[in-house]
């Protein structure tokens, strides 16, 4: 025990780090046990979130300009190959939704599970300013990191046993709002198209 101890003392913190930037789970496990070992004196509280807010900024980045790369190539790309139209359609599929409510994107998208982490791509794919997309992605991380550390250190028993079912139900709330997000936008579009074709007449 004392062993084990030993361990996280001296590696818990690369083991945050990198457990983070794996992480696909929505409720990140490695964030959640960081703050499980704060609430122990084993690790420091700033040095934990500092550590979980860089690596979701360090993987946010690169899926950015993957989805900038992507874009590149394939608008404008009527290849036949199916690979090639498979991947394009995806794409536009996922920067639809994405557009829907970016903001809600941006800030909270990674307690979707799996998903979540490559939200980022579709960012990059929308053409939206790079600066923009890190910075609001960055805050998104920092609240993220925050409220799960904060969770360790005080629930981290509970959000441990049942993460599966948490990740589950923040998805649900996330989709909830998503939804009522998507409706609205769909609103101001119909309503901006009728005022444009009144215009036009």
């Amino acid at each position: 025990m004392e062993r084990a101890l030993e361990l996280i003392s001296e590696y818990g913190y690369l083991l945050v780090f990198f457990g983070t930037v794996i992480d696909q789970s929505g409720i990140p496990v490695f964030i959640v046990a960081g703050g499980i070992f704060v609430a122990a004196g084993l690790l420091g509280f700033l040095q934990v979130v500092s550590l979980s807010i860089l690596a979701l900024v360090v993987t946010d980045i690169p899926f950015i300009f993957i989805g900038r790369y992507l874009s590149g190539r394939l608008v404008g790309n009527y290849s036949t190959g199916k690979s090639v139209r498979w991947l394009k359609n995806f794409m536009i599929a996922g920067t639809a939704i994405f557009l829907k409510s970016p903001t809600l994107f941006y800030l909270f998208s990674k307690v979707i599970p799996v998903i979540g982490k490559y939200v980022p791509v579709f960012a990059g794919f929308s053409g939206s300013r790079k600066t923009r997309a890190i910075l609001l992605f960055s805050l998104g991380d920092v609240i993220y990191a925050l409220v799960f550390t904060i969770g360790g250190v005080y629930l981290g028993d509970i959000f441990i046993k049942h993460s599966r079912m948490l990740a589950i139900l923040i998805a649900l709330i996330f989709a909830v709002f998503y939804l009522l997000a998507a409706r609205i936008y769909g609103k101001r579009i119909k309503s901006r198209m009728g005022k444009e074709r009144s215009d036009y007449r």
